[in-house]
C-alpha cells in the first residue's frame, strides 16, 4: 500500500467483524471494502477472518428455540457487552 497518513490498519482491522456481520450501512461497507483492498496486511486480515466464520456457519447446527430462550440468551449478551 503507498504510504497514506488516513489509514490505520488498527482501526480498519477493528471493522472486521462489522463488515462480516453485516453491522455497517452499504455506504460504510464500500467506503471499508475500498480501503481493505488498498492494504494487504489488512485484506489478508479480513479474508481469514471470513473464512473461519463461514467455516463456522458449516459447522454449527442451527436448531430452533423457544423465543423465550432465544430473548433471555439475547438479553444476557446485551448486559455484557455494556459491562
Amino acid at each position: 500500500m503507498e504510504k497514506n497518513t488516513t489509514h490505520h490498519c488498527d482501526q480498519l482491522i477493528s471493522k472486521v467483524f462489522l463488515a462480516l456481520d453485516g453491522e455497517m450501512s452499504a455506504d460504510e461497507e464500500k467506503k471499508f471494502l475500498d480501503e481493505i483492498n488498498q492494504c494487504s496486511c489488512c485484506l489478508e486480515k479480513y479474508q481469514i477472518e471470513k473464512s473461519f466464520k463461514e467455516f463456522l456457519s458449516k459447522k454449527v447446527k442451527h436448531e430452533c428455540c423457544f423465543e423465550t430462550l432465544a430473548n433471555s440468551i439475547k438479553d444476557k449478551l446485551s448486559k455484557n457487552a455494556i459491562h
